[in-house]
């Protein structure tokens, strides 16, 4: 019987499987991300509860992706939006009116409140 010889296998090494998603380094929790910011803790974390930042709540902890801050924090900041409800449009008006430099009189302030509760009406009753 013919002898056989085995051929010694090259050594495989182990491979960490593929991440899914982003590289934890990328992650930051919310003391990291506003040290990063520089910004306080609180701000960051009233800021992303409220959707103005790029963030996820897990497990009951915030956590920032870096380049998603990086590419939020390039793009130009939005205008305030429009008021959504008579009232919002009403306090943003009298708010204005109490700027240094708003130049015209609580009265006419009023009188452009009326008017625009006046509009609301016809174009919700046009629909």
């Amino acid at each position: 019987m013919p002898k056989t010889t085995k051929t010694p296998r090259p050594a495989t090494t182990k491979t960490a499987p593929p991440s899914n998603g982003a590289v934890p380094a990328e992650n930051m929790t919310l003391a990291e991300a506003a040290a990063w910011l520089r910004v306080s803790e609180e701000g960051l974390r009233a800021d992303a509860a409220a959707g103005r930042i790029p963030a996820r709540f897990v497990a009951g902890e915030w956590r920032f992706n870096k380049p998603a801050l990086v590419a939020w924090l390039s793009q130009p900041e939005s205008p305030v939006p429009d008021p959504k409800t008579g009232a919002e449009l009403a306090a943003r008006l009298r708010e204005s009116h109490l700027s240094p430099t708003y130049a015209e009189n609580p009265e006419e302030v009023e009188r452009e409140i009326a008017e625009l509760y006046k509009l609301r009406k016809t174009m919700w009753s046009a629909e």
